[in-house]
């Protein structure tokens, strides 16, 4: 079955450039000896519409120029597509890639001229205009559109005005609402969503009098008449957070919080602490995330699973290095599966939410691993001699982007300028880890500096089919051949073993669980192969974060008790075990009562029967508990010998 190509778009200091990438990773591409470029010139940045039909590119002397990808004729595009759109320095599109959302600076000349612009993507026309004097990256963009497009949300000065989406193209745009917020710094609109609601996050920053506060506010709400401040569905407030970081769910019914602090004040970090929370339309109270127990410190990344059509969930990398990486509930914020410790700051999900990627870039060495998630296994590659299963180190030095491909078989990384000036390249993976080598770029051109950006062409919803792992060749070679590759294979896979001879640990030291928290201890414990692997939860572990109110019967405050656990394969066999067991006694109760001879069991109820009238004679008050049960089971023992056929002898 074939599907459409992948491509990948370079920008370079000479020009644009794209590339095909094969839908077969097997077959070859013969590399470009000419290259073909889609527009010469610098470039300032890019914007890919939504759909991947198109580019807009910034070119300095020329303005925001349109590439179509779709329909290429070959031919260098080199008139502007927004009109003086010289000076812009940042662009988005909407979500459904309708229009476009400029930001420059003021005229010094005309200060009262707008310079937050809104653009019609399909024919370039100027639409409509705000006037935003200061701007901050991390609360980029000030324009933001609900997921259909219905809703546009503008940030300003201690509210958000709300416009309705398809009210731009005329010449007298006003605000149909505003949600009144005192504070608000910041707000959040998920791009994608699957529910018929709106969902707006909004974040305040703290004052003398007040904590910083992220709130999740429902659009359209009644709001009473005389309340002072929008409503909010759930809200968090944090003394001495300064930024939040909001990750929506695919869904866009749940936001991920990562709030920053600036200050530690437990003293573990010198780059202060950061807290993540969970809100949910449908919960009332704000859930803390709870991360694993030996992952205390720093929160690395966070991304949730992309694919809406499966069962929600989010992963997260915390703790000091070797960082811990977990995968948490969607719903409850539970952590389900520890993906154990490594050099890793980076998360990468595929498009369809089956594989992701771990990785270490920025200032760790590179390394990346890649996961199945529905195999929550590390995926292997395969040896071409004997077609063992092998899983090889896999480094990405150097790596400033990087992403996966629309149809999530390849991962791409690449070394690019001004944040590395030697060594520009691209380097292309597969899914299993697997370095592809004959790619139709050649490396050289964008050496040692001349590379900008290079990044994957997105594509439309539904294009490409979600597919698993391609099965793994058939393993030949001789028996020796195969167990040796095995055992190396297993080696690899393993944690090193622990060394037989042990360090001294002071007596201070020796009743804390784990040795120490300093950068040699952790060093120590990794080459011991002390690290923990990948495990899977299957009840709620020791957590930080946890509430100890929400287990009933506890006192607030108190920490909750330990839980054990056991796996499915102890559990089963404790199953199996009481099945024989019960089984054996049936058995061996059948047997008896077969096997028992009628005379020798009429003796022996003959003479229970004789001590029970010798105890009759006797006072009752001086009777034990054995004799009255024995005096009440007489009639039991009269019935018993009745059945057996045999008359009672006369004494």
């Amino acid at each position: 079955m074939s599907f459409k190509e992948c491509r990948m778009l370079f920008r370079s200091k000479e020009g644009v450039e794209i590339f095909p990438i094969p839908t077969k990773h097997e077959d070859g591409i013969d590399k470009m000896e000419e290259r073909n470029f889609l527009m010469k010139g610098p470039t300032t940045f890019q914007q890919f519409a939504p759909d991947g039909s198109c580019v807009f590119i910034h070119q300095p002397k020329t303005g925001v120029v349109m590439c179509p990808l779709d329909d290429q004729d070959g031919s260098e595009i080199k008139s502007p597509f927004l009109a003086d759109s010289k000076s812009i320095q940042m662009m988005c599109c909407s979500p459904k890639g309708t229009y476009l959302l400029t930001w420059e600076r003021l005229s010094s000349t005309d200060p009262n001229q707008p310079n937050l612009k809104i653009w019609d993507a399909k024919t370039g026309t100027f639409l409509h205009g705000f006037i935003q004097k200061n701007l901050r990256r991390v609360n980029w963009p000030y324009v933001q559109w609900s997921h259909d497009e219905k809703y546009a949300f503008l940030l300003v000065t201690n509210e958000i005005r709300v416009y309705d989406g398809k009210d731009f193209w005329s010449e007298n745009v006003r605000f149909i609402d505003k949600m009144r917020i005192s504070g608000v710094i910041s707000m959040s609109v998920p791009k994608k969503s699957d529910v018929s609601s709106y969902l707006i996050a909004s974040f305040c920053p703290s004052t003398k009098d007040k904590p910083a506060c992220s709130s999740l506010h429902k659009y359209p709400c009644v709001v009473p008449p005389k309340a002072s401040s929008y409503p909010s569905i759930v809200r968090k407030s944090l003394f001495q957070a300064e930024e939040i970081t909001v990750h929506w769910s695919p869904k866009g019914d749940a936001a991920l919080m990562a709030l920053q602090t600036s200050v530690d004040t437990s003293g573990e970090s010198y780059y202060g602490s950061t807290t993540l929370h969970l809100m949910r339309e449908e919960y009332n109270d704000v859930i803390t995330v709870p991360l694993p127990r030996n992952s205390s410190g720093p929160i690395l990344d966070v991304a949730w699973m992309p694919n809406p059509a499966k069962p929600s969930c989010f992963a997260v990398l915390s703790g000091r290095m070797p960082a811990m990486a977990s995968l948490h509930h969607g719903t409850t914020g539970e952590p389900i599966f520890l993906c154990g410790n490594a050099h890793r700051n980076t998360i990468c999900w595929a498009n369809h939410g089956r594989f992701f990627c771990l990785a270490g870039f920025g200032n760790l060495a590179g390394g990346m691993t890649f996961w199945d998630r529905n195999k929550e296994k590390v995926i292997p590659q395969y040896n071409s001699t004997t077609g063992v299963a092998v899983f090889p180190e896999v480094v990405a030095s150097c790596t400033v982007g990087y992403g996966w491909s629309p149809d999530s078989r390849c991962f791409g990384v690449s070394t690019t300028s001004p944040r590395m000036n030697v060594d520009n390249q691209v380097r292309l993976f597969s899914y299993t880890g697997e370095e592809l080598k004959n790619v139709p770029w050649n490396n050289t051109h964008y050496k040692p500096d001349r590379l900008l950006q290079a990044s994957f062409v997105p594509s439309a919803k539904n294009v490409y089919p979600d597919r698993p792992q391609s099965p793994g060749p058939r393993i030949t070679g001789t028996e020796e051949e195969i167990a040796e590759a095995k055992r190396r294979a297993k080696e690899a896979a393993i944690k090193p073993v622990a060394s037989a001879v042990k360090r001294y640990v002071p007596p201070s030291a020796r009743s804390r669980s784990g040795a120490g928290n300093s950068l040699a201890e952790r060093i120590r414990q990794e080459k011991e192969g002390n690290m923990m692997g990948a495990t899977k939860i299957l009840s709620k572990p020791g957590i930080h974060g946890a509430s100890a109110s929400k287990i009933k019967g506890m006192p607030v405050g108190m920490a909750p008790p330990p839980v054990e656990t056991k796996s499915k394969n102890a559990l089963r066999k404790e199953r199996q075990k009481r099945n024989k067991a019960k089984k054996g006694e049936e058995e061996a109760e059948a047997d008896t009562i077969v096997q028992v001879d009628p005379e020798k069991r009429a003796r022996k109820l003959k003479k229970a029967l004789k001590q029970i009238e010798d105890l009759k004679i006797k006072n009752l008050v001086e009777l034990n508990g054995d004799q009255k049960k024995k005096l009440i089971s007489e009639k039991a023992l009269r019935e018993e010998l009745a059945q057996l056929g045999l008359a009672l002898k006369s004494s």
